[in-house]
């Protein structure tokens, strides 16, 4: 599935940026920053991404996103167990997480140099583990949507700066996905240390905000 989006991504990004469409075609890098729902157990990051647009009128647009982030997970989540006859340690695991989203986005925008967008988008993200980490699940697919709304200055030639906020919504997210302990290492021996965490699973709002700066190739 991954590899199928991409390719169509880049595909499509092609064909947006031929010649007949070059001046209703823009790209541009975007960085942002991601609080994740705390119960999926992944930590707040920072994001890169890249975002196509094609102009379909004065105040429509569709494109393509990608993103690529890598969160840590929250090792509280995620405790072990470790005893040496009357010892024993408490751990809290934690594991690096590649993390790519890739969605078609609509848009629709208010115009002129100073101008206001709202947007939605849908597609999918994987969670790639560690493979050091992991002793189960290397990785995870779902569908992915995303809701957002921002500002945006033209700063002339063809250029402009975005300010977007956005509602990143995973489906189908299971936090056991990301748990890197081996069953053998479940605390057990003392259990008012280390409560067992309840389970969670369902759709995780998640809040993204971002900075994009877009140009149009010839500058027009």
């Amino acid at each position: 599935m991954l590899r199928s989006i991409v390719v169509s991504f880049g595909l499509g990004t092609a064909l947006l940026a031929s010649p007949l469409a070059a001046q209703q075609f823009q790209i541009g890098p975007r960085l942002g920053y991601v609080k994740f729902k705390e119960e999926t157990g992944l930590q707040n990051a920072a994001m890169l991404g890249v975002d196509t647009r094609y102009s379909v009128g004065s105040h429509v647009g569709l494109g393509l996103r990608l993103d690529v982030a890598r969160p840590g997970t929250d090792g509280q989540y995620f405790p072990a167990e470790m005893s040496f006859g009357d010892t024993t340690l408490i751990l809290q695991v934690q594991q690096p997480i590649t993390l790519m989203q890739y969605m078609a986005m609509g848009e629709f925008e208010t115009g002129g140099s100073f101008s206001v967008f709202v947007n939605g988008a849908a597609g999918g993200y994987t969670m790639y583990l560690d493979p050091q980490a992991s002793y189960g699940v290397n990785s995870v697919t779902e569908w992915a949507f995303s809701a957002g709304a921002g500002l945006r200055l033209r700063t002339g030639g063809g250029t402009s700066v975005r300010l977007e906020v956005m509602d990143l919504i995973y489906t189908n997210f299971n936090r056991n996905n990301l748990d890197p302990v081996e069953p053998r290492f479940a605390p057990v021996r003392f259990p008012d240390v280390v409560p067992p965490q309840p389970a969670y699973e369902g759709t995780a709002h998640n809040i993204y905000a971002a900075i994009s700066f877009i140009f149009t190739p010839g500058g027009r």
